[in-house]
């Protein structure tokens, strides 16, 4: 339970920052590159925050693409990650549900926010498997620094991205409750799902290539 009560704060803080940090921003400085460079700040600081906390407990996933990956990877069972992907979930939509009550607006809309358009959906597909190609190959390494790189990583690739870089199934499904810019509809969402999911698995099969462990050369006798 402590793994799975860290997935669901760490991904309802994700979710919080991206639709409170967008609102705030919006409010204060409209539509500016210093808005947009708040909210990525926002989400960046508090993802590489939420790993460093709860990384040691669950893995800090938070994201449903993630932990598929290492279900493909095999260090996890699917009695495991099933729970993950289920609080995950729930976590995105209560992050949401706190920032509409923090906005004093409707508790639980839907969004009407569509983004299609094959740009966004290479944009999320690049941005997906970059993130799960660093996760892996840190992982593999043993590196100490998964939290720094991971939050970095998330805070460029949402100022260079088309899509903002949603990367991750349950903050796709979180930002439908909003009507926040950040939000997206479910239709797109749906569309966004499949496409992070895909990229997830390819990404594990490049890895598969980059931490494959070289023979050793025999020695002759």
């Amino acid at each position: 339970m402590k793994k799975y009560l860290s997935e669901f704060i760490g991904t309802a803080f994700l979710v919080g920052a991206i639709l409170g940090s967008n609102s705030l921003a919006m409010s204060i400085m409209g539509e500016s590159s210093a808005a947009h460079l708040a909210h990525a700040l926002s989400i960046g600081g508090t993802l590489m925050v939420m790993i460093m906390v709860f990384g040691p407990i669950s893995g800090g996933h938070f994201n449903p693409a993630v932990t598929i990956s290492f279900l493909a990877k095999g260090e996890m069972k699917f009695d495991e990650a099933l729970p993950y992907f289920i609080f995950q979930i729930l976590g995105g939509v209560a992050g949401a549900i706190a920032v509409n009550l923090m906005y004093e607006v409707n508790a639980l809309p839907v969004s009407d926010v569509i983004r299609d358009g094959y740009g966004q959906y290479v944009s999320e597909f690049i941005t997906t498997f970059g993130l799960v190609m660093i996760i892996h190959i840190l992982v593999s390494h043993k590196s100490e620094s998964i939290h720094l790189a991971v939050g970095t990583y998330i805070f460029a690739a949402i100022t260079y991205s088309s899509s903002t870089a949603f990367a991750n199934p349950a903050v796709a499904i979180g930002r439908i409750f909003s009507n926040a810019d950040a939000s997206i509809d479910p239709l797109s969402a749906v569309t966004f799902i499949f496409i992070q999911i895909a990229a997830a698995l390819v990404a594990f099969q490049v890895c598969k290539i980059f931490l494959a462990k070289e023979a050793k050369p025999k020695r002759k006798k």
